[in-house]
């Protein structure tokens, strides 16, 4: 799970630079930077959605294990073998 802590850290702090840099360069009238900082906010605003459904996913299955007994199972060693013995 390091690697999700890494990339959420470092979508986040792309976000807040290009949120920086995108009232500077409006503050500027640099208009071409602005598009261009504006397309990299938009690109890691995908990249946000992406880890929060990432999130979502896992905590969803996290959840159904637990609703279902699973988790409670496998701790247990309660599980069923493979092949039925």
């Amino acid at each position: 799970m390091k690697w999700f802590f890494g990339t959420f850290a470092v979508v986040t702090a792309i976000l807040f630079l290009s949120f920086i840099a995108w009232i500077a360069t409006r503050v500027m009238h640099a208009d071409q930077a602005n598009y261009v900082v504006g397309r990299i906010m938009i690109y890691d605003l995908y990249a946000v959605a992406v880890i929060v459904s990432y999130s979502a996913f896992v905590g969803g299955w996290h959840l159904w294990e637990k609703l279902t007994g699973r988790m409670e199972a496998e701790r247990a060693g309660d599980e069923p073998k493979p092949g039925g013995t």
